[in-house]
């Protein structure tokens, strides 16, 4: 279990809510696509689910055998099934508040620049009224901060198939159109999205969440380290019941 987060009224916590009201005011059409890439939302396969699709991509890439990707796909998702367990234990231990009630505490009767909602852009708003960059249907997600799922799920994953491989080289593209997912009405440009290392990849996830406003930067750093050391655990797990 990671070690506690900023404490409320400390100073650090004050600069990470800071940030993330000062990031999501300037997003830019690329930060757009990336939030909405690696949000995906309810019903969605998440953070496990891109990294089983990366996983493929590593599979077409290097032209797998069928033994291969069952190793490969078997250590990935061990990894992510811990790294779930671990991120929410985290969770649930420390029961810790999202930039969404945050924000309203240390922005209440403060005019910032923010993202009004679907169909509003940015724009100048009380600080109670602030919101992640995100649809009406999910608002915020329902359960405590620290630490961020995504950034346990992809640091673990990352880490799972950069040991599996043996390079940090990956290589997959994304494209999208930024505000599709999140506001249709203003659509921004067409966004290749480029993850040149798997390390990369789960840092571009981790910050995500804190572009759209879901965390704060501390849950996003602890969140990743979790993971990979999740992953290297497990992988000595993994070797041991592969006989490798």
């Amino acid at each position: 279990r990671p070690g506690p987060p900023p404490m409320i009224g400390s100073k650090q916590l004050e600069l990470e809510v800071k940030e993330v009201i000062e990031m999501q005011a300037n997003l830019t059409d690329y930060q757009k696509a990336l939030v909405e890439f690696m949000r995906d939302g309810p019903q969605s396969v998440q953070q496990a689910g891109h990294w089983l699709k990366f996983a493929q991509d590593v599979s077409r890439r290097d032209n797998h055998t069928l033994d291969q990707d069952v190793k490969m796909y078997f250590y990935n998702q061990i990894v992510a099934m811990d790294s779930f367990i671990a991120s929410w234990d985290s969770k649930m231990f420390y029961d810790y508040a999202r930039p969404y009630a945050l924000v309203h505490e240390y922005y209440s009767n403060q005019k910032i620049k923010a993202w009004g909602g679907e169909g509003k852009g940015m724009m100048e708003i009380d600080g109670s009224e602030w919101r992640p960059y995100s649809p009406e249907i999910f608002l915020c997600p329902p359960f405590p901060s620290y630490v961020s799922g995504h950034s346990t799920i992809s640091g673990g994953c990352g880490e799972a198939l950069k040991l599996w491989t043996g390079s940090d080289e990956f290589g997959s593209t994304a494209e999208l159109v930024a505000g599709a997912m999140t506001e249709p009405d203003n659509l921004g440009d067409t966004i290749t999205l480029i993850f040149p290392t798997f390390t990369e990849a789960a840092e571009m996830a981790g910050t995500s969440r804190v572009l759209g406003g879901y965390h704060i930067q501390s849950d996003n750093i602890a969140g990743l380290e979790l993971g990979r050391n999740v992953a290297k655990e497990a992988w000595s797990f993994y070797k041991k019941h592969i006989g490798e």
